[in-house]
């Protein structure tokens, strides 16, 4: 009964969606600001630039604030010393080799060649000066990084970290390490940083876009497209319409309800993947009721993911933190299956039950009603939480769902119940980062305060263990701990896409979502 109920939820959003589409699209080609959508192709001429709109933006561009550098790599403005690939292989960019020396050290060779934004050479000296910027500037820096000390001679980079430290080159990887030119003034950085990518900013307007100009002098050949203007537009549909309008030409995660509006048309191309981003719900362990181990499986066992995955947006049922895309222990664990038998078994057995006949259990005078917040701007949460407020509903649970702009502030004070947000779990390609920052007991991101020391002590075995099979059985052991608590909801893996204009080349869609354009982006002739 509850499938059926899903699968109408999704077809009555589906069909909401596309009504509104059609309506803007019959607009007389008109664009969001009421102006007639520009034709890129004056006088046949193949046109030079393009208009992408981000479905996220930082508090500004430098990287070595918050989450910004994820801004810059995104824009083909800044870039690290390795990344990873299509297939999440750790490859080289402005570092061409690295070995490790011994467990604590080691040891990069700097790209010859390589210049910044504004001409100055990249050393190894210029790279060291980076990364102590970022490691001093930035609140997560010594976790991602413990650096002990770091010499520089030339082209070559030595990194000592303070402990073994087998995930550093992974965490290297992270967009907080771009690499910028810190002899040049810095404070202008939040607006026009120096770095190295095939694009430079010319303009900056906060929380609203970014002009950038290609630059010649980039070491791995300059792109074809001579500009491109990143509009900030955060509303999963509202990028959708943007691109029927003809205000963009290319889109970053198109909303799942109005994907279909570009499917089997040849006037654009969807790119659409599996994701490592994993949709959770935090729960927020000051709250009495889910300190109740009981409470938490019951909530595990009362929703239906396979529906919410398959109906709803086109992804995968969540088991745990991590994807089954990434190596860590996937299918060594137990997760939790749809079971309302059990979710209200569960409950009953842990004496709350429902004393007035208002459908909501309590216990002790206090109901089983709980606050969920999430943001506004994605589709694919707002459904999802839709779906899981009917349905904890039928095993005496209540859900009041609240939609903010931007979940930040309420996550770090812990003002929430029950939080929805979808979190990309293989930023470093090592599980290690992940379980640091939002499992460990006291960590940054640890939103709901969740803590068990056997877990913290798995984490810390993982720092000195080098061989990769050991640490995905280190990461399978810490996931079914996680488990075992229910500490946290895993809902789903959300897929990810990009979607352009036909004559857009080079837009590809990454498993990590950092990535989005390179110097290979160009546009064919119509």
């Amino acid at each position: 009964m509850m499938n059926k109920k899903l699968m109408f939820l999704a077809a009555l959003l589906l069909l909401c969606f596309m009504l509104a589409a059609c309506s803007v699209a019959s607009d007389t080609g008109q664009n969001a600001n009421g102006k007639a959508a520009a034709d890129n192709s004056a006088a046949g001429k193949t046109p030079k630039h393009l208009t992408v709109a981000l479905f996220w933006l930082g508090s500004n561009l430098d990287p070595a604030e918050g989450w910004n550098g994820w801004t810059l790599a995104r824009a083909a403005i800044g870039e690290t010393l390795v990344q990873f690939d299509a297939n999440m292989k750790l490859v080289p960019k402005l570092a061409d080799s690295w070995e490790r020396a011994d467990n604590t050290t080691w040891l990069f060779h700097i790209r010859d060649g390589v210049t910044f934004h504004n001409g100055n050479p990249v050393t190894a000296e210029a790279v060291k000066n980076s990364i102590e910027r970022s490691l001093t500037l930035n609140e997560r820096g010594k976790t991602t990084l413990p650096v002990a000390s770091m010499t520089a001679e030339g082209q070559n980079l030595t990194i000592k970290t303070t402990k073994p430290y087998a995930s550093l080159l992974g965490n290297i990887a992270e967009p907080l390490f771009v690499i910028v030119d810190t002899t040049a003034d810095t404070g202008k950085f939040v607006s026009k940083p120096i770095a190295t990518g095939p694009f430079m900013v010319t303009s900056y307007t906060s929380d609203r876009e970014i002009e950038v100009s290609r630059y010649d002098g980039y070491w791995g050949g300059a792109a074809d497209v001579e500009g491109i203007t990143f509009k900030y537009i955060k509303d999963d549909n509202t990028r959708a319409l943007a691109l029927q309008t003809g205000e963009i030409d290319v889109a970053s995660n198109v909303g799942r309800s109005s994907l279909s509006l570009f499917d089997n048309n040849p006037d654009y191309v969807i790119d659409e993947i599996a994701s490592l981003r994993t949709q959770f719900v935090w729960m927020n362990y000051k709250n009495g009721l889910l300190s109740d181990v009981a409470v938490r499986k019951a909530l595990s066992y009362g929703i239906d993911r396979e529906t919410y995955a398959k109906t709803l947006i086109g992804g995968k049922a969540a088991k745990g933190p991590f994807t089954s895309a990434l190596p860590f222990g996937y299918d060594q664990i137990t997760a939790y299956d749809y079971n309302s038998e059990k979710a209200n078994q569960l409950l009953t057995d842990a004496g709350y039950v429902d004393t007035n006949g208002d459908g909501i259990r309590d216990k002790n005078g206090k109901k089983l009603e709980f606050g969920l917040i999430l943001n506004s701007a994605y589709e694919s949460d707002s459904t999802v939480a839709a779906a899981m407020q009917a349905q904890l509903k039928e095993i005496g649970v209540s859900i009041k769902i609240t939609s903010y702009e931007d979940l930040t502030d309420k996550q770090k004070s812990g003002d929430f119940d029950l939080c929805l947000s979808s979190i990309n779990t293989g930023i470093t390609g090592d599980p290690q980062y992940i379980l640091d920052f939002y499992f460990k007991t006291g960590a940054e991101w640890n939103a709901g305060r969740y803590s068990n020391l056997k877990l913290d002590a798995v984490i810390e075995r993982l720092n000195a263990e080098f061989d990769l099979q050991k640490r995905y059985e280190l990461a399978a052991e810490a996931q079914q701990i996680i488990l075992n608590d229910a500490a946290y909801m895993f809902v789903t893996y959300t897929p990810i896409n990009i979607v352009s204009k036909s004559f857009v080349k080079g837009a590809t869609m990454y498993p990590i979502d950092f990535y989005l354009l390179d110097n290979q982006i160009r546009i064919e002739k119509r």
